[in-house]
């Protein structure tokens, strides 16, 4: 995601904070040091973060559920309004995607108990208002945590339970059909939503309600994408005309192959088998420090994805765009018969929207 920081990885996944989250941090702690002093600020930050780590907590199930199910999870990012975990896979299985989903409240409502349990041992009458407040952090935690939960299980897609619907309408008709019918009761709950903010003058709900709306669209369209990737395999949309390098060639070698080909990232082939790929960053970063007589073997990355050719382009996207690589070797067995860059996938998926929206406007008529 643009405009999004990175703070650290736990167990492989990115966790991320966007800079409107940090905006947020500054205007309320401004907020409150005019209203309550520089202490009221200090408690303001120091509620917002600690809800924020129930947020984090909530994604990190839902993570840990995918994960246990063999999907991969890209990174995680905090928003004004929440948490967004981004996947490399999208779970088809209507049981899968029900754990997945049903994941992060129960969290939330783990740490809401714990909390509970807490308070009724130092502070019974904490429960007892259900508010938050900066004044009482441990009762605003608890809150906070039955909040969360209970608004995720609100069957607004993409929300939890709109997710959960989505699982239970798939076991019943198309994928995609099922996405279709969540996404526009999704959009029916956000015009609610932005509905009630506007009457009871909530700048937040109205955040909320257009949030789901823009969240519920863009999922949609992810998943009718990715159905239409499914069913492309590379072998139809791979580069077969492309150069090679030797481990032993020179950096210049692979500078003129560079300059005369328009390829940046070329295979490395020893004995007519990929031991390596040698990108064009990596390439300029060897000429800037110097390195003129190093060979293709010195800076050629030896850690990189291949795929085969009956794989489908959904595969290939997904492994370039989830771990940031810029060509996948494309095989048959262990032979090397093409290449796939982002700019060859990115073009394809230029040249696949324009049909599917030439298909839809057929329909249309």
């Amino acid at each position: 995601m643009r405009w999004a920081l990175q703070v650290g990885t736990l167990y492989g996944i990115a966790i991320r904070v966007h800079f409107t989250f940090i905006f947020l941090l500054a205007f309320l702690g401004l907020i409150s040091a005019l209203a309550f002093g520089w202490l009221g600020a200090l408690r303001s930050v120091a509620l917002i973060l600690l809800v924020f780590v129930c947020v984090l907590l909530h994604e990190l199930a839902h993570s840990y559920v995918s994960v246990r199910h063999g999907l991969r999870v890209r990174s995680i990012t905090l928003l004004p309004i929440g948490g967004l975990a981004m996947f490399e896979d999208l779970p088809r299985e209507p049981r899968v995607e029900t754990r997945i989903a049903l994941a992060g409240p129960a969290a939330n409502f783990v740490l809401a108990l714990w909390l509970g349990v807490l308070l009724l041992v130092v502070n019974p009458g904490g429960l007892l208002r259900p508010n938050i407040s900066v004044e009482a952090l441990l009762p605003s935690l608890f809150w906070a945590n039955v909040y969360i939960a209970l608004f995720n299980l609100i069957p607004a897609y993409p929300l939890d339970g709109g997710r959960v619907l989505r699982a239970w309408l798939a076991g019943r008709m198309d994928y995609i059909d099922a996405t279709r019918r969540a996404a526009g009761i999704g959009q029916i709950f956000s015009m609610v939503f932005i509905l009630l903010g506007l009457v009871g003058v909530n700048p937040w709900l109205v955040l909320i309600g257009l949030f789901v709306f823009w969240a519920a669209v863009a999922e949609e369209r992810i998943v009718v994408l990715q159905s239409a990737l499914e069913r492309i395999y590379l072998e139809d949309v791979m580069l077969t005309e492309f150069q090679t390098l030797a481990p032993s060639d020179s950096l210049f070698d692979a500078l003129d192959r560079a300059l005369h080909s328009l390829q940046d990232d070329f295979p490395v082939l020893d004995n007519g088998q990929v031991v390596g790929v040698l990108t064009r960053s990596g390439l300029l970063r060897a000429f800037g420090g110097q390195g003129w007589n190093n060979s293709v073997q010195a800076v050629m990355t030896s850690r990189f994805e291949t795929a085969q050719r009956r794989d489908t382009l959904a595969s290939a996207f997904n492994k370039l765009i989830g771990r940031s690589l810029s060509m996948i070797p494309v095989l048959e067995g262990s032979r090397l018969v093409g290449i796939v860059t982002l700019q060859n996938v990115l073009r394809s998926l230029s040249f696949l929207s324009r049909k599917s929206a030439r298909d839809f406007e057929v329909l249309q008529r």
